[in-house]
């Protein structure tokens, strides 16, 4: 007897190409525009997308040329009387249409319409056609990734073709290509003729049990002088597009799809059109032009350019180089510099770069960062060397007021701007993109998509809700008042790799870092607005607004006094009613404490999210308590009940992963652990700790050495707390756990990463100084990370080093 070894090949059903097509393919919108890239691949300097819906949508009227033309192609005449009715200049849509005719004749029309994209590029050969387009998966745009005219291609997975499925089940595709240009690998089919015609049904690929090398797709050589006498056979009115002169159209492609999936109408048509906007970075972009035309009305589509913002409050531009460099420079347009006193800038923190009066005038300042001092810490722990796979970048940042307040304008300085144009403005194109290579990665910063805010701007503004001049800072903006645009390329940031479906980027740790780094450049914004902000709030309330209140004061009690001289000289002299006056002053000092009130109800939302987590603890300390006490005892109990049957000698030469007493003694180990774990956090949230009362310091850092022993002493940590005397303070126990909790936990986190072996400890001294208790704490961990250079950071709202 003897086996038999054999090879056998893998076998793909059919069924794959909707799988990688229909299937895969996010939306027809997300076709097109992946159709309108392989244009751009091909050198195009142009790419068209006509949309064919004249006669795919029911009209309120037809003419009599235009109801022929429906009975040539195929609408049967019957179905067409049943829904229109004849009069003298045509025909006009009845009123009343029973739903099933309704739906008999829409189906019936939409086999009418077409899609086309063309391009004026390179076209292809026999061999780009039979070795590229007829290849699933091919490598051709990884291998050969800068085109003939330097572009970088946007495709790489090969399977956009299969976009075309996504649209509709038939394809024509007509290509001409250069022989000139393609000489030097002409075949011999390629020299009989000028181009190709190629066609395929995509519901071919549907038949059941058959493998997708049994589909076939029909090939025809064609001879043609131009591409363009192939676009004008196809769509005669071509010519009268306003299409740029300069598009020759001697090479290129059409694409032509038929048996359309869905119902290009209109609606449909202009989401393609804002799309298309879109697609293109908002700059300049002078070689290659995208054009989307409907048949059903060609005054309302065109040319297609990006749209520019000028009309903005602060804008932001980060360059980043390969050597981990940024430049960041801020543009402030938001303040009118003519409203601000001249006194203003004498103020002290109005006289340090960049808020000096010479900056401010200037409307911009730059300032040169480091990847690391831009997300702070993170190298002390980045031991796969993230940051180094993180090629160059250039972000480009908007941010615009939806909505202008006569307080806010007069208090800030702001400028006058129109909000109903901003509104709409941020509505169409709002939102933070991603482009690479020239072209927008969907659907980041798309609106109305879940992924509109996939830098999560709007939790930081949830965690941190402050007004822009709050003087504790901590200002965060809302994702609904930004726009922008961050560019990459596939050379440089190559650990950015595309999800299958083509809809996003996978999320790596490369990817999950470079979002940390845009958010925190847009901190950079975040601060230079709240500071300047908030010194222009001290300054009113400062000099204007006690000002005008005791300015309306005085004359409120002038017109009083006036109105007691006038009764006193004339005892028929009515009183006036001094209410409106009154009033005007109770509104602006109303509107002063409506401040201060709101400022107090977030304080209370906080503080009543911190209650509610409370009583959710204190829910489960019950139960944890009899946990607790479960631990304490119940690995003993085993190893008694299995002493009775088993010596412990018994397992003596056993390897220990087999050894029940010696696995019982590791979990009693992690009993003992648990345990401690328990013991500590059952104490935190005892309820006398958040009642006021008298503390005495050197009991309560006795207590508080016993509760963190096992935790410090497991990782060689030792802690000495030193009180010089007996000192009394009246506090609330849990503002203590909460202060030294911390500052415990970030010492052993720093300890985490110090790469010298030494001994490590920590140190508390508590001394009494006249009438203040100093409390002084020291680590001998690694410090603050060098790319900290201000270490008074620390102490901002929110501000932290860890991911």
């Amino acid at each position: 007897m003897y086996n038999v070894s054999t090879k056998i090949p893998f076998r793909v059903s059919s069924r794959t190409a909707r799988l990688i097509g229909r299937e895969n393919v996010a939306s027809p919108k997300g076709a097109l525009i992946e159709l309108v890239k392989n244009c751009y691949d091909a050198d195009s300097a142009v790419a068209i997308v006509f949309i064919d819906n004249k006669y795919s949508v029911l009209k309120d009227f037809v003419s009599i040329d235009d109801y022929n033309y429906l009975i040539k192609n195929g609408v049967s005449e019957d179905l067409l009387n049943d829904v229109y009715i004849r009069d003298l200049e045509g025909y006009s849509l009845r009123e009343k249409i029973p739903q099933d005719i309704e739906l008999r004749i829409k189906n019936e029309l939409s086999k009418l319409a077409a899609i086309y994209i063309i391009d004026a590029g390179e076209g292809m050969t026999y061999d780009i056609i039979t070795n590229n387009w007829m290849v699933i998966g091919t490598d051709n745009k990884n291998l050969s990734y800068i085109s003939q005219k330097g572009r970088v291609k946007s495709g790489a997975k090969g399977i956009g073709r299969f976009a075309l499925d996504k649209l509709g089940s038939a394809c024509e595709m007509t290509t001409i290509f250069s022989k000139e240009e393609n000489i030097h690998v002409l075949s011999e089919e390629d020299s009989k003729c000028d181009g190709y015609r190629w066609k395929v049904n995509w519901d071919d690929f549907d038949t059941k049990s058959q493998t997708i090398d049994n589909v076939k797709a029909e090939l025809l050589s064609i001879k043609s002088n131009s591409l363009k006498s192939n676009i004008l056979a196809n769509i005669p009115e071509f010519d009268s597009y306003g299409i740029k002169p300069e598009f020759k159209f001697n090479t290129g492609t059409i694409l032509k799809i038929t048996q359309l999936r869905d119902d290009w109408s209109k609606y449909f048509t202009d989401q393609v059109y804002s799309d298309l906007e879109l697609l293109a970075p908002p700059k300049e972009n002078n070689d290659f032009t995208i054009y989307l035309f409907s048949r059903d009305d060609s005054s309302i589509y065109g040319e297609i350019s990006s749209s520019v913002c000028d009309d903005y409050d602060y804008k932001l531009v980060a360059k980043a180089d390969s050597e981990m460099n940024v430049t960041v420079t801020i543009s402030r347009n938001e303040y009118d510099i003519d409203l601000i006193p001249r006194d203003f800038f004498l103020r002290e923190k109005m006289k340090k770069y960049p808020y000096d009066k010479d900056t401010f005038e200037k409307k911009e300042w730059e300032k040169n960062l480091t990847l690391n001092q831009i997300l702070k810490g993170f190298k002390d722990i980045d031991k796969n060397n993230i940051f180094e796979r993180i090629g160059p970048f250039e972000f480009t940042f908007y941010y615009l007021k939806r909505f202008s307040n006569s307080n806010d304008d007069r208090r800030f300085c702001y400028k006058k701007f129109n909000s109903n144009q901003r509104k709409y403005w941020l509505t169409k194109f709002g939102g933070i993109k991603l482009f690479r290579d020239n072209f927008r990665v969907r659907p980041y910063g798309e609106v109305k998509n879940s992924s509109f805010d996939w830098l999560e701007l709007g939790n930081r503004k949830a965690n941190s809700p402050s007004g822009v001049a709050k003087k504790d800072g901590g200002y965060r903006v809302e994702p609904e008042n930004v726009a922008g645009s961050i560019r990459i390329s596939r050379l440089t940031n190559i650990r950015f790799e595309d999800k299958s479906s083509r809809e996003g980027i996978q999320e790596t740790q490369e990817f999950q870092v470079f979002k940390r780094i845009i958010a925190n450049i847009i901190n950079i914004f975040e601060e230079d607005r709240s500071y300047i902000a908030r010194e222009l709030d001290a300054y009113y309330n400062e000099k204007y607004a006690p000002e005008i209140d005791r300015q309306k004061a005085e004359a409120l009690a002038n017109r009083i006094r006036e109105r007691k001289r006038a009764r006193a000289f004339n005892k028929d002299c009515k009183e006036n009613n001094p209410h409106e006056a009154e009033l005007e002053v109770m509104v602006a000092l109303n509107d002063q404490k409506d401040e201060e009130i709101e400022r107090l109800k977030q304080e209370q939302n906080i503080l009543r999210g911190l209650a509610s987590s409370g009583i959710v603890m204190a829910s489960f300390a019950h139960d944890l308590g009899q946990l607790n006490s479960t631990l304490k005892y119940r690995i003993d109990k085993i190893k008694n009940l299995l002493l009775n049957k088993l010596p412990e000698s018994t397992y003596q030469k056993e390897e220990q992963r087999k050894n029940p007493y010696f696995l019982l003694e590791r979990v009693k180990q992690q009993d003992t652990k648990t345990q401690n774990w328990l013991n500590f956090s059952l104490g935190a949230i005892r309820k006398d700790k958040r009642r006021m009362k008298q503390i005495v310091l050197r009991k309560y850092f006795s207590t508080f050495s016993k509760e963190w022993n096992s935790v410090l002493s497991e990782r060689e940590i030792s802690l000495n707390v030193k009180i010089s005397e007996d000192i009394v303070i009246k506090a609330f126990e849990v503002d203590l756990d909460s202060i030294f909790n911390n500052l415990l936990i970030n010492s052993i986190d720093a300890f985490k990463i110090l790469k010298e072996n030494r001994k490590r400890y920590i140190e508390i001294s508590i001394n009494k100084i006249k009438n203040a208790i100093q409390f002084e704490y020291t680590d001998n961990g690694p410090g603050l990370s060098k790319d900290i250079l201000d270490p008074y950071d620390i102490f901002k709202p929110l501000f932290t080093t860890k991911l």
